[in-house]
């Protein structure tokens, strides 16, 4: 993850309420999807969201870029298990959480921030989300998210 991205575990709604006490140091890498199904054609529905679907490995397939917006699908045996967004906030894509949203909704899904706020795909939501995660500190004041983020000088 990009200090500028926000990252996010989209989970089935009913995988969250069967397990509402995950480990907050496990939310991202959980496997919410492995009783559930993901949406038919959910692959040409994050195409639509952003380029890409391949991956060096074939348990994991990539959506977006590395340090942009990205979705990304883990897999074992075949089925999906877990998935992730990680949205870049240097430069809002609008299409991008629309479309992102949209799925969510198709998916009965929510988003789980990697600190584990349970967020409803909606608008309002959504970009209250965004504006409270360390990365969109970093975007909009960089020199306080750095001085916030440094050690104490020890010969205070």
């Amino acid at each position: 993850m990009a200090v500028w991205q926000v990252d996010f575990a989209i989970v089935p709604r009913r995988a969250l309420a069967s397990n509402p006490r995950a480990l907050v140091a496990e939310i991202l890498d959980t496997d919410w999807w492995r009783a559930e199904r993901l949406p038919t054609g959910y692959s040409q529905q994050l195409t639509a969201l952003v380029p890409g679907g391949s991956s060096g490995t074939p348990e994991r397939q990539t959506w977006g870029e590395a340090d942009g917006n990205r979705v990304d699908v883990w897999f074992s045996n075949g089925q999906a298990t877990r998935m992730t967004a990680h949205v870049d906030v240097r430069r809002l894509d609008a299409k991008f959480g629309a479309m992102l949203l949209q799925f969510a909704r198709v998916a009965d899904a929510v988003f789980v921030r990697a600190d584990g706020l349970v967020v409803e795909p909606l608008v309002g939501a959504f970009g209250a989300a965004l504006r409270s995660a360390p990365a969109w500190q970093y975007v909009n004041d960089p020199a306080e998210y750095l001085a916030s983020h440094a050690e104490p000088d020890d010969d205070e």
